[in-house]
Parts: C-alpha cells; structure tokens; sequence
C-alpha cells in the first residue's frame, strides 16, 4: 500500500537494543516479537487506567467514604486537567531525542512513576475528614499526569516503529488485543480478586489487588521498551518562536487528522453510553441484575473478537469503507435488539456481533492516525507524532466524557430514578440504550467518510521517500 523504505536502525548500536526484527524480517516491518511486545502495552495501559475508570468512583464513595457529589466534581476536574496536559506531553515528546530512543524513556522511566502512583490513589488516609478528599485530589491528578506522559509517548510509538501503513494496521490489531484482553481481565477479575486477598477488609482488598495489577502493567510497559525498535528517524523539530502556533496549524488544517479526530469523538462517546448504560438497562428494562455481568462481558470479548477479525476485513474493503459499512451494520443490528429484549440470550448474540461490526474504528484509528503523520510531513515537514497522538488521546477523553453526559443528561429528561422503574422509565432507558449508540454511530461514520487519506498515502510515501534520498 505504501513504499518499502530500507533504512538502517538508526539506532542498531545502542547496547542495550534487542535483536527483535533482525533477519527475514524486512527493514520496515515489525517482527512478530515486536507486534506482540506492542500489544502488551495496551494491556499495561488498560491494567490501570481502566481499574481506576471502573473502580475509583465505587472506592471513593464506599472504602474512602467520600460524599457522591465530591467524589464526582474530583474526577471531573482530574479529566478536564488530563485533557490540558494531553498536548504538552505530545509538544515535549517531539522535542525528544535520547540514547534510549524517542518513546522508549518514557516507557523505561515514566512506567514505574505510574505504578506507584497507581496504588497510592487506591490509597485512603481514612481520617473521615477533609485530608481524604486532598489525598484523593492530588494522587488522582498525579496519576492522570503520569499515565499521559507514558501512554501517549506509547501511541505515538506506532508511527516511529514502521513507516507501512498495512503494518501500522495489523499493530494497531495486536494493540487492540491488547486492550481488550486488559478490558476481560480487570471486567472479571477485580471484584473477586478485591474479595479474596482482602478477606472481608475492602480497603486492603483493592490495595493488594491494584498492586497486583500495577506491577504487572510495569512489567509489560518495559517488555514494549525492550522489544520494539524505532526504525523512522528523527525529524527535527522547529523551536523558534512561534514553532507550537505554527504546528497546531498545520494539524488543525490536516483534514485527514480532523476526521479521525471527529470520529473519535463520536466512536468514545458511544462507548461511554454503551459501558454506563447497561448497568441501567439490566435494571430497568430487563429486570435482571445479573444482565449486568452478561451483557458487559460480551461487549468485553467483541473487542478481543474485533481485534482479530478487523485487519482482515479492512484489508480486503478498505480503511474508510470497512469501518463505514461495518457502522451501518452496526445500526441495523442494534435496532434489531428492541423486539430482543425478552429474549436475553438472543439479545446478548446480536448485541455481541453488532459490536464486533460496528468496533472496527477502535481497532484501526491510532494506525489511521499514525497514517496522518505521513500527512503532516508532507504538508509542513515536521512530523510531530506527539501532537498528533495526544490530539487522538484528547479525543478520547472527551468522546467519553461527552456520552456519559448525554446519558445522564437522557435519564433526567425521562425522569429516571433508582427505586421507580415504571414502564415509561423502562422505554425512556431502552431508546436511550438503543438510540444513542445508532445516532453516535451515524456521526462518527459521517466524520469518517470525510478521510480520504487512504487513496493519497503511496503518491505521499513515494514523495517523501524522494525527499529523504535527495537530503542523503
């Protein structure tokens, strides 16, 4: 799809590089050490970060007994400053240049800073007084800024490992493995791990348990460090004043990159109302709380199925058309669950399949957005991997924000309360279940069929390829 570039390892004499790549392998393709290695950094990633999204609220509010209201303002606060911080860490990373490599210091030293703080937000003082809520405050911001500065350097990766774009897919496929093998395991494992090395006691139960799941997000973390190679070189970047105005230009002129951006946006939100939602539909709709589990560990185990299947049918459809058409499926199917809705386990396989279809985004976007660093490149000669990686992770953190507010936002306006779950309430949360996802799904295929980068990448690979050799 794009050209093969033979370039040596710009870094093949630093000691302490592996051997992954070297041999067969061509130069500008990831071994399968390297895919593999790279896809443990999503499970490190989800390790934390979604044990603190799914457990912190109920740990605040039930171990550290902090008030609901209090609670919910922190960690709205915490989103609103990872979002601000996003972009500087991706400024500062495109302005590194070390003996380890570009992302890989962030990896090799910002890792063990985030394990640490990791265990110390699931850490209370436990004086029943002002000083929790601080020691919340702060260790959540802190780990909010740590968990930046390795997981965006960890996105921005991909586009330093391979310049090929059907190899930047098939590991943003190994990486999406990676994520939702993360997603099955803290889904599953969590509660029953809290309750069997705490033996009754909560907040020793989810100390031990997120040390668990810390130190072993650290080890995967340095297994990435250790496995993957930056064969792209590094591109200079302008310093002069007024460099950052000039780069965030040039993205925010990048239609390629703004179309994965909207897309994002879309594609989280509807995550986020999928995810919070179903806890209010098992209740209130099917009566059943034990559809919680069900549902939720279906959607979990579509993610891991879409990893699998997705490079295979983009690469026989296309980048756009797979995932429009796999989003248009997806809505067919989603409307098919109203008359399933007294049939559970009906319900959980068409619901299981039009996830599989309709997650197709999940799987290709950080490639499709490395893919837009070749873009950038072309368009202004700076490559700027980390801006562009932390636009994509701000999208993501604000896509998931957006739909948990519309959720919320849908539940008010159809009255809903937790101990009146009358008929109108149990419609009112089956469209909003139903219809949200179907509307968010149409908006994000409409922002996608606006990416037409996909057609342009060899003629802008072959181009940029001529530039470097006559630069040699």
């Amino acid at each position: 799809m794009s050209e093969t570039v033979h370039e040596p390892d710009p870094r093949s004499s630093d000691p302490g590089r592996g051997s992954a790549g070297v041999g067969t392998v061509r130069a500008d393709r990831p071994s399968l050490r390297e895919r593999l290695g790279y896809g443990a950094g999503d499970l490190a990633s989800n390790l934390t970060w979604t044990t603190i999204t799914s457990f912190l609220l109920f740990f605040y509010t039930d171990v550290a007994l902090i008030g609901a209201a209090a609670a919910g303002t922190l960690l709205l606060v915490g989103r609103i400053l990872d979002a601000i911080v996003d972009p500087a860490v991706g400024v500062l990373l495109d302005r590194t240049n070390t003996r380890f490599g570009r992302a890989r210091p962030y990896l090799l030293f910002g890792a063990p800073v985030l394990a640490v703080l990791t265990v110390l937000t699931f850490v209370t003082p436990h004086t029943g007084g002002a000083a929790d809520l601080v020691w919340a405050g702060v260790t959540f911001i802190l780990v909010g800024l740590a968990y930046s500065l390795v997981n965006i350097p960890y996105g921005a990766l991909m586009p330093m490992m391979t310049r090929d774009s059907q190899s930047r897919m098939t590991l943003s496929g190994f990486r999406f493995a990676g994520a939702s093998l993360g997603l099955v395991v803290v889904s599953a494992a969590t509660t029953p791990l809290v309750a069997a090395v705490g033996g009754g006691d909560q907040r020793r139960g989810f100390l031990l348990t997120v040390t668990i799941f810390a130190a072993l997000g650290l080890l995967l973390f340095w297994i990435v460090a250790g496995t993957a190679k930056e064969r792209v070189p590094f591109v200079h970047v302008n310093r002069e004043r007024g460099s950052f105005k000039i780069a965030l230009g040039t993205m925010l002129r990048n239609g390629p990159w703004l179309a994965v951006f909207g897309s994002t946006l879309a594609m989280f939100a509807r995550l986020g109302v999928i995810t919070g939602g179903t806890i209010y539909f098992a209740l209130a709709v099917l009566g059943n709380p034990a559809a919680i589990t069900l549902v939720l560990t279906a959607f979990s185990v579509s993610a891991l199925a879409g990893s699998v299947v997705t490079p295979w049918v983009l690469r026989k459809l296309g980048h756009r058309r797979g995932i429009v058409l796999g989003l248009l499926a997806s809505v067919v199917l989603t409307l098919a669950l109203i008359p399933l809705r007294d049939n559970l386990p009906a319900f959980v396989a068409v619901f299981f399949v039009a996830n599989i279809v309709g997650g197709f985004g999940f799987v290709a976007a950080p490639a499709l957005i490395s893919d837009t660093v070749e873009y950038q490149e072309h368009r202004s000669g700076q490559r700027n991997e980390g801006l562009l990686y932390s636009g994509y992770s701000l999208g993501t953190k604000v896509g998931t924000a957006l739909g948990s507010a519309l959720l919320a936002w849908g539940l008010a306006a159809i009255g809903y309360a937790p101990d009146q779950h009358t008929p109108g309430i149990a419609t009112g949360v089956l469209w909003l279940y139903v219809g949200l996802p179907i509307v968010l799904a149409l908006l994000q295929a409409a922002a996608l069929a606006c990416y037409r980068l996909e057609k342009q990448l060899p003629a802008i690979s072959a181009e940029l390829a001529a530039r470097r050799a006559s630069q040699a």
